[in-house]
């Protein structure tokens, strides 16, 4: 929720643009001085029905008094024709402890570009309330967006998925969470008539610890699309969870526990029985989180598996605390146990997996005491520059900084377009929005800028952009969807991208 809607924060704005501005000129951004030409016939008809949504992200207090961590989810009803309203779950960092503000009532407008871009507006309480929350959206398709907040009080990176489902849950699913510099989570649950049992790791200071989810673990029946979830574990409530239905086979999680600030994902797990050969082929890669400097890392990649127990080939980019490592090759292990669990090793990099079916999984890094989690999805077809034809949506999170003290870090989140010739020209029109946590200041700019591309055979995709930069490295996943990350020194970002259709 931004609180400089009602004005009594603005002067912090005011104060903090000099910072900001350069820090985007230290991050390359702006405009290379005119739009890529872009397709696409999306509307405000194109945004249609009940979507639940979940993001992650740093900004002012209510009270506008401090920046901090924030964690958001709810369930928004778009009417078609430019106005929502729904449920909003709010949760953010108040000291040592943690905030809710659960069940917020909101309504709001939104407004839909036809190359799928837009704004959305969150209005909380009321116009006369005057709280209100600013997203740039970009349209993959009409049930699914990315989302950021871009209003000057915060900056986020999210998502909105259609609901196709209003019931429970039913089955066994695979879940994540990651818990904002804290701990990463995965693990299987089986949900059955209200009740809850599995087994999941959580991963913190560098250890992974067990868990088994026992009696007394629940899942409430959604209301509008959203519910609660408990787990019990050796007799004592181990976590709480507002859930939001996307459909039968997938729901999203925004954790309520004490002290905890975590958004994550739960997907139906094939109901096979899993092995070594459950992964094998090429399989592309992509996961974020924090350090202990206190900083960030971001890694994409592909791996190539021989379906008993080696990594036969791997590539991968990563950034640490504005540190980058590019292009490295090495070969590995891995093994895969019957629930799905199991472990990848690249080189030096090592990933506790949990895998969703054959052709997906969760992970969890074991690097030190990084908390860093993402998802791996098999690769298909193959890949050359015609794999790039079709423009996508995208979103990027994560920081410039100066790699000195945590308070000179500026959080950075993009969401746009790419549009690529399916030869070896690239474009690109996107919203950048930033905070800075000492001005306690945001602010966002539209940018623009055009170049080549270059794809290599594992779906590694090398660019140049322009007055931008060179180093946003792509891991294709198909030619319709993959893995990015910008791969320069200072600067903490990655996402993913998916290909838009109307």
């Amino acid at each position: 929720m931004n609180p400089l809607a009602t004005s009594k924060c603005a002067w912090r704005v005011l104060m903090g643009l000099a910072a900001i501005t350069s820090l985007l000129l230290m991050a390359g951004c702006g405009s290379s001085g005119s739009s890529v030409v872009v397709k696409g016939g999306f509307t405000n008809a194109s945004l249609k029905g009940a979507y639940a949504y979940t993001h992650k992200g740093y900004g002012l207090n209510l009270n506008g008094s401090a920046g901090a961590f924030f964690v958001e989810g709810g369930v928004l009803t778009a009417d078609g024709n430019g106005n929502i309203t729904g449920t909003d779950d709010f949760i953010q960092e108040s000291g040592l402890a943690t905030q809710p503000y659960l069940g917020n009532a909101i309504t709001g407008t939104y407004s839909i570009n036809s190359d799928g871009t837009g704004i959305m507006t969150f209005v909380f309480g009321g116009a006369l309330l005057g709280l209100s929350e600013e997203f740039a959206i970009t349209l993959s398709d009409s049930g699914d967006f990315y989302m950021e907040e871009a209003d000057g009080g915060g900056t986020s990176a999210g998502s909105a998925h259609l609901q196709s489902s209003s019931a429970t849950p039913s089955g066994t699913f695979v879940f994540r969470a990651h818990d904002v510099q804290r701990s990463a989570t995965m693990g299987a649950v089986s949900i059955s008539a209200g009740a809850v049992s599995g087994t999941y790791v959580t991963v913190q200071n560098g250890t992974p610890t067990l868990s088994i989810i026992g009696a007394g673990s629940t899942i409430t029946a959604p209301t509008g699309g959203r519910g609660s979830l408990t787990l019990v574990v050796n007799g004592t409530t181990a976590d709480t969870a507002e859930y939001y239905v996307v459909s039968p086979s997938e729901f999203l999680l925004l954790d309520t526990f004490s002290q905890v600030l975590s958004v994550g994902m739960a997907e139906q797990q094939s109901a096979i029985t899993f092995s070594a050969t459950s992964l094998s082929g090429s399989y592309a890669f992509g996961s974020s989180g924090e350090t202990t400097t206190p900083g960030f890392v971001n890694t994409v990649g592909v791996f190539t598996t021989d379906g008993t127990a080696n990594v036969t080939a791997a590539n991968y980019d990563s950034v640490q605390d504005g540190s980058v490592s590019s292009d490295v090759t090495t070969t590995g292990t891995y093994f895969i146990n019957p629930d799905g669990s199991g472990a990848v090793t690249l080189g030096g990099l090592k990933r506790e997996i949990w895998m969703v079916s054959p052709a997906r999984a969760y992970l969890i890094a074991l690097n030190g005491n990084n908390v860093e989690d993402g998802t791996l999805d098999q690769q298909s077809g193959t890949f050359t520059n015609t794999s790039l034809s079709t423009q996508a949506a995208f979103f990027m999170d994560g920081f410039n900084w100066n790699g000195v003290v945590f308070n000179d870090v500026a959080f950075e989140d993009r969401v746009g377009t790419l549009v690529p010739s399916g030869s070896d020209s690239l474009g690109t029109n996107y919203e950048a929005s930033f905070f800075a946590p000492n001005a306690l200041a945001g602010t966002f700019s539209s940018n623009a800028f055009s170049g080549t591309f270059s794809v290599a055979s594992n779906g590694r995709t090398t660019t140049q952009l322009n007055g931008f930069t060179n180093n946003i490295v792509l891991y294709l996943t198909t030619n319709s969807t993959g893995y990015l990350l910008q791969a320069d020194t200072g600067i903490n970002l990655s996402g993913t991208l998916k290909a838009q259709t109307q």
